[in-house]
């Protein structure tokens, strides 16, 4: 970024900062195995215990390291067998996914159908990095922690405004806003803000770049392009999944492709063989 570049986006932290807007804070689950991963000699043993003493995270790890993204030739049953496979770190973040939608949100319909958009949108992301390791190098963790918390900044400001998306919110979630019409209405910037959480529970740098750049790949650092790429692909393969219009594809797509290392000539088959496996991972 240039000198302005950065002086405006620090006004711009400094407004949403400055806004009355409750950044969740990390889980006390988590900052415990962060303790614990901190340690010279960290415990699987230990911070599996901490896992199973929750039935949802425990659930959610056995989802992920024995679905089709990983080919383990047995199923994986134990809790600290799993974090072995996968790696800390990455059970770490997957953990992270699993308690944001807890941390983030409320009963209202419109919540849920934010949060199946975005699980929906996370999966295809994990489906693009894994169909395309060789060019883009991305984890299919790391892909779909981007994706689930690409728009989180959303439902806070839907809690901390109460006519953030009314008429999302009063048509239960039927039709989906545009949230930066609903930026420019209240003077704040939901990618920031999804920013600022990546920041506060302590996501890797360019995951985080990722979620405050996902519109604009023109400010995207290289590390994050890749990612970024990754990210505007699914949500385009997610609006023509729902017969959606993507308005941003005609001008982006072409880049992405590239980025990605999808042929152009080949797109269609590609699309269609991420939209099978999506379909597959959902039954």
């Amino acid at each position: 970024m240039s000198t302005n570049e950065i002086s405006d986006e620090k006004a711009l932290l400094d407004h949403i900062l400055g806004s009355q807007i409750n950044i969740p804070p990390q889980p006390s689950v988590l900052l415990e195995i962060d303790k614990l991963i901190n340690k010279p000699n960290n415990q699987i043993t230990a911070i599996g215990n901490l896992i199973n003493k929750d039935v949802g995270l425990s659930a959610a790890i056995f989802k992920l390291v024995n679905s089709s993204f990983y080919k383990f030739p047995t199923p994986i049953t134990s809790i600290p067998k799993a974090i072995t496979l996968l790696g800390l770190n990455q059970v770490s973040n997957l953990i992270k996914g699993v308690l944001l939608r807890d941390s983030i949100g409320g009963n209202e319909v419109a919540y849920e159908k934010f949060w199946e958009r975005s699980n929906d949108i996370a999966l295809l992301c994990a489906i693009i990095a894994k169909k395309q390791i060789s060019a883009c190098n991305i984890a299919v963790e790391q892909a779909y922690m981007a994706g689930l918390f690409h728009e989180c900044g959303v439902p806070i400001l839907m809690q901390r405004f109460p006519e953030y998306c009314q008429a999302f919110r009063l048509n239960h979630g039927s039709h989906w806003p545009d949230f930066h019409d609903e930026d420019k209405r209240y003077d704040t910037d939901y990618t920031v803000v999804g920013y600022l959480v990546t920041r506060h529970w302590n996501l890797p740098e360019f995951i985080c770049q990722a979620v405050r750049f996902h519109h604009d790949r023109l400010n995207v650092e290289h590390a994050a392009l890749t990612l970024v790429s990754i990210l505007q692909m699914a949500r385009h393969l997610h609006m023509r999944m729902n017969h959606i219009k993507d308005p941003e594809w005609h001008d982006i797509g072409g880049s992405i492709m590239d980025e990605i290392g999808v042929d152009r000539d080949g797109y269609v088959e590609f699309m269609e063989d991420v939209l099978e496996k999506f379909n597959q991972e959902q039954s």
